[in-house]
């Protein structure tokens, strides 16, 4: 079973565009690779079915235009557990747990991308989403933005992860809005320090860039220099701790 869980700091720290970056990054290296993102609140109605707009991003990568990269969808733009209870449903942890491993059987890695962070609850029983990475077991990379704030986030939710035993491959830095070029550097030198891990890439303040991810020139000239051996390297490292 291969696969990456990619979390967030917070809710828009840049996990979706990570992912798709990242899909993008490893499919020039040709690494077989899928995103897929199990639950989705603030789904969007149509042509009278829901789609998940996270995931419906990750189809800008021509290889996944017909794949359905998502599971469950809820309307309201909420805490899952909240957006679910509101259509009376509970979010089925159980069989998202069988079909992340059922989609990262064989060869093919999976990114599977979680909703806002850690401690975001999937049910009132407080089931969180660590719990289900934690069940997993994949490694963790974490979206963070890059502005002013950030080595704090980024230092608790690694310590998080740390200490529920979960290995994390490094974090990729977003930013969201302008910043100060001084701050957003210090924040990576600080965050590679005080973590003792790797920032693999960093994502530039574009405005509307959404829009400009169509482009594959411009997705490829973004992941250019980012640290894409880091993850085939802790891959590597967990087939061989596996044998």
């Amino acid at each position: 079973m291969s696969g990456f869980f990619i979390t967030g700091t917070d809710t828009d720290a840049g996990k979706t565009i990570a992912t798709l970056l990242l899909t993008h990054a490893l499919l020039e290296k040709g690494v077989k690779v899928r995103p897929y993102k199990p639950v989705q609140s603030g789904a969007e109605e149509r042509d009278g079915k829901l789609v998940a707009p996270d995931a419906e991003l990750y189809k800008l990568l021509p290889a996944l235009h017909n794949e359905e990269l998502s599971s469950y969808l809820y309307k309201k733009a909420s805490s899952p557990h909240l957006a679910a209870e509101k259509e009376g449903r509970e979010i089925p942890v159980d069989r998202i747990l069988e079909e992340i491993n059922e989609r990262a059987n064989g060869e093919q890695w999976l990114l599977v991308e979680g909703a806002g962070g850690l401690y975001v609850p999937l049910n009132r029983r407080g089931y969180c989403m660590i719990d289900l990475m934690e069940a997993l077991k994949f490694p963790v990379v974490v979206a963070a933005r890059a502005s002013l704030g950030t080595i704090n986030h980024a230092m608790l939710t690694a310590e998080s992860l740390k200490n529920r035993g979960l290995r994390i491959a490094g974090f990729i830095l977003s930013s969201t809005v302008p910043e100060d070029e001084e701050i957003e550097k210090d924040s990576r030198s600080m965050i590679e320090q005080l973590s003792g891990l790797p920032v693999i890439g960093k994502i530039p303040y574009v405005e509307n860039i959404s829009a400009r991810l169509t482009d594959e020139v411009f997705r490829s000239a973004i992941v250019r220099g980012w640290k894409i051996g880091r993850l085939q390297e802790v891959m590597n490292s967990e087939h061989t701790a596996a044998l």
